[in-house]
């Protein structure tokens, strides 16, 4: 009990002094529902100066927007006079949008009505380019620009300390079992310190949104005790607080303590289930090789505690069966979810969990969950939210199998001109501009008629897509025999064609390899519900994008790959 009121006292104390905004519900209300139905959806525009009529036009525009259901990457591209309009899907109060300008500027920016951003590029430049968050050159405008000013200048506020106090935030520890005190001991002092920072900037900056910095510290705060209880049960008085919590923002902090605060529900002891490999045996379109590998595990009976399976044996069973075992575990899984949520939360609160609940990479998967997870939905913003992503989903499945539909005779890579290198290790290096999702992928398939596809979308600075490359490699060398190409895309946003080049001979990767630029990239990962990289895909050889069936290259292995193949 003593726990309970020393963190309860403590948040009465931190949130002192910072009123909330009038008549903005937080997002968890039961208001926030008529709230959102009855406002327009903010408006962002902006102009470049002094920028050189060659310059524009290479010009691209990048944003994502921090929605409930994951960032939505977006591009646009300015007029022939420098200005240039975001479009914004929704009417959320606060709502963060991260704004990059390659090699100029980035910054988050807000939007609650309407914001205009004027970046004088001459400026910018004289002051050494790629400026981030506000400086010379910049000025944030209209009814949102005193917001903006004051969000990101507090960014810069003792930039090396925030930094300093997030590295410690990240290198803390968890524990096999977790326990209030110590996990409150490990962060209260960090969050202690960005306190002490953020009341130095509101002393020193008096503005009427203070009170945003503490929403989101502690937001944050809430967010690191949610992980730290991952796959554990969280104390009953510490679980109140952080059902408790209300954010204002859709930002990047409100969003990943939902996020975190999804997984633990999903993590739960409570909500656990497994899946024998009998059951998998009776489900439509099981291949003759999954029922031989079915049958070889006839004698586990999995997952009785008295079991004696080996890591070798689960890691087979997983890799071996996972396209069969997926959809049926989280089907379980997910009604696990939706009961626990909508017995611990209120109905606005549980529906805003719900959105995180369907975090699947695969279109597949996600319209699944969706079908699933619609009935139980009861506010009108969420569930609509929801609805379109489902529509969209929908949509989406049935763009992505019609342009791989399209079978040419022979492999001509015509459609894509000549390589610009072609390696000794047998790697095709292709450059591919002005070309949408739906005509790249019909040209790949043209490509390689009779041929299934293994997609990968990488980028150089990601260490999660370079530390699979050798598997894929090992997996493309020893299937040599099999009717399949291994296609890998890079993207531009980060890197570049020298970068691209060396780090395609750097690991020596065999296959054909794309460099593509933003805009591609952009709709192919929303083609393929990719949220970042990697992004893996399997196209079989009539064209059919198979969801789901690889995840990861390291889980798959030659015999898996003939299945599929076949």
């Amino acid at each position: 009990m003593r726990y309970f009121c020393s963190l309860s006292l403590c948040c009465l104390l931190y949130m002192a002094g910072y009123a909330q905004p009038a008549g903005t519900p937080a997002i968890g209300d039961a208001e926030y529902d008529q709230f959102v139905a009855s406002r327009p959806i903010p408006v962002i525009t902006g102009k470049l100066l002094n920028i050189t009529p060659e310059a524009l036009q290479k010009t691209v525009i990048e944003y994502s927007l921090v929605t409930p259901m994951g960032q939505e990457q977006k591009t646009t591209r300015p007029a022939a006079d420098g200005s240039f309009r975001l479009p914004l899907d929704y009417a959320f109060p606060y709502q963060q949008i991260w704004f990059n300008i390659d090699s100029l500027f980035y910054a988050g920016i807000y939007a609650y009505e309407a914001l205009e951003l004027e970046l004088d590029v001459a400026k910018i430049k004289a002051a050494g380019g790629d400026l981030n968050w506000n400086g010379p050159g910049v000025r944030f405008l209209g009814k949102d620009g005193p917001l903006n000013e004051y969000m990101n200048n507090y960014i810069l506020f003792r930039r090396k300390e925030q930094l300093a106090l997030g590295n410690r935030m990240h290198q803390v520890g968890r524990s096999g079992k977790p326990v209030a005190a110590e996990v409150e001991a490990a962060y209260r002092p960090i969050f202690d310190s960005l306190k002490l920072i953020q009341d130095d900037y509101i002393a020193t900056h008096p503005s009427p949104y203070g009170w945003i910095l503490d929403n989101e510290r502690l937001s944050e705060y809430y967010g690191q005790l949610c992980v730290s209880y991952w796959f554990h049960n969280m104390e009953a008085p510490l679980f109140a607080q952080v059902r408790q919590h209300r954010t204002y923002l859709m930002s990047n902090a409100s969003t990943l303590l939902a996020r975190y605060l999804g997984n633990y529900i999903k993590w739960h002891p409570a909500n656990r289930t497994s899946v024998h490999p009998k059951e998998l045996a009776a489900m439509p379109g099981v291949t003759d090789f999954e029922k031989s590998y079915i049958d070889s595990l006839q004698m586990v009976q999995w997952p009785n505690s008295t079991d004696t399976i080996s890591v070798a044996t689960r890691q087979r069973w997983v890799s071996q069966l996972q396209r069969l075992m997926q959809p049926l575990q989280q089907q379980r899984s997910l009604a696990n979810c939706i009961r626990f949520t909508d017995s611990v939360f209120t109905a606005p609160q549980a529906d805003v969990l719900k959105l995180w609940l369907n975090d699947s990479r695969d279109v597949d998967e996600r319209k699944a969950a969706l079908e699933q997870l619609l009935p139980s939905m009861q506010t009108n913003w969420s569930r609509q939210l929801a609805q379109s992503k489902y529509d969209e989903t929908v949509t989406r499945i049935a763009s992505i199998n019609k342009a791989l539909a399209g079978s040419g005779t022979g492999t001509n890579m015509a459609a894509f001109g000549k390589p610009l290198l072609e390696t000794g290790f047998g790697a095709s290096l292709y450059k591919v501009t002005n070309m949408n999702a739906t005509q790249f992928l019909t040209n790949l398939k043209q490509s390689f008629p009779g041929r299934a596809i293994v997609f990968d979308l990488w980028a150089t600075w990601c260490a999660p897509c370079l530390g699979e490359m050798p598997h894929s490699k090992k997996l493309q060398l020893s299937s040599k025999e099999l009717p399949v190409v291994f296609v890998y895309v890079c993207t531009t946003s980060g890197s570049n064609e020298e970068k691209w080049k060396r780090k395609v001979a750097e690991l020596e990767q065999p296959g054909v390899h794309f460099f593509i630029d933003n805009t591609l990239d952009a709709e192919i990962r929303k083609f393929f519900s990719f949220s970042g990289y990697p992004g893996y895909a399997f196209i079989d050889r009539s064209g059919v994008y198979k969801a789901g069936a690889i995840t990861r290259i390291s889980m798959v292995d030659k015999p898996a790959l003939a299945a599929l193949v076949q």
